[in-house]
């Protein structure tokens, strides 16, 4: 059995003839007729009920036609596949995504991707705090959107959008029960909730930790808005994920004396500085660029 003796049951069963198929084929009618006797002969089922002046499928014909349809529509994926291989595209694109990033921001980068390589894997790994950008510098993701701190030399960033943290807590939380401006001394001991760094080597530096404090340490952003308004605890959270509990007044912002309530992180689009980008990350890269040049707030 081959490929052309499917094709010519599917165009005999296309066009009601054996030589409107052969035309179909651009072959020769005898060659269509020899194909078909070799693959009866091979399957050992009839495939043509020739007493009828138009070729018609028996039962049994149709029932293979409809399966040599869906193997020559897979045979056809497969060489499209082979096609954007040679081509130099990448197989798969490894984006890794900081987990407080904005998703609706991210899913309209690669929607067109999606549309435009459809034949390239996107893998999405979703990480906390320099988890992300460690995947790039260890070349175990092409790209990571994350928040971005610090400028690293090894590392060529773009600019995506800048969002907002806000120091919050639930109206129950215990110090708001003093109703003098919150210390630090008056936070030491409640739990700051705090998000694990995924990466294996985080640097020294800590953002917003009270040091001597009390904290609880999770894996993901929505455990710790959850402990957060549940009234255990207080800390940061990105605007984006808490408006509708900032709006109805669940969650507070907090004014403490001496520490940074509302802080400005920049999101960016990062990749290893000596990359060679294949063709789908590059044009990837390219579209968050051009995305930059009108970035907005969050």
């Amino acid at each position: 059995m081959t490929l052309d003796q499917l094709r010519m049951l599917v165009a005999v069963a296309e066009t009601g003839s054996i030589l409107a198929a052969a035309e179909k084929l651009y072959r020769t009618q005898p060659t269509v007729t020899v194909g078909l006797r070799k693959l009866e002969e091979e399957l050992g089922v009839m495939l043509l009920d020739r007493q009828h002046y138009r070729a018609k499928l028996t039962t049994e014909g149709e029932l293979l036609c409809h399966r040599a349809r869906n193997i020559l529509h897979r045979t056809g994926e497969l060489e499209d596949l082979a096609r954007h291989l040679r081509s130099g595209h990448e197989a798969e694109l490894t984006l890794a995504i900081e987990a407080s990033c904005p998703m609706p921001l991210v899913l309209e980068l690669l929607k067109e991707t999606e549309q435009k390589f459809p034949h390239t894997q996107i893998t999405l790994t979703a990480d906390t705090l320099w988890g992300a950008i460690e995947k790039v510098k260890l070349n175990e993701a092409d790209l990571a959107i994350s928040p971005w701190f610090q400028d690293d030399e090894a590392l060529e960033s773009i600019p995506l959008t800048t969002t907002t943290l806000t120091t919050v807590a639930a109206p129950d939380f215990p110090p708001f029960r003093d109703s003098r401006p919150l210390q630090l001394d008056d936070l030491r001991e409640s739990v700051q909730v705090v998000i694990r760094d995924s990466s294996t080597n985080p640097p020294a530096t800590k953002y917003g930790l009270v040091d001597g404090g009390r904290r609880w340490l999770v894996n993901d952003h929505e455990t710790k808005k959850k402990i957060i308004l549940a009234g255990m605890g207080w800390g940061r959270l990105q605007n984006h994920l808490i408006t509708e509990e900032l709006a109805t007044g669940r969650l507070i912002p907090l004014s403490i004396t001496g520490y940074q309530g509302i802080m400005q992180v920049d999101i960016r689009v990062v990749r290893r500085s000596a990359q060679l980008p294949g063709p789908v990350t590059a044009d990837l890269w390219q579209r968050c660029a051009k995305l930059s040049l009108g970035s907005h707030s969050i």
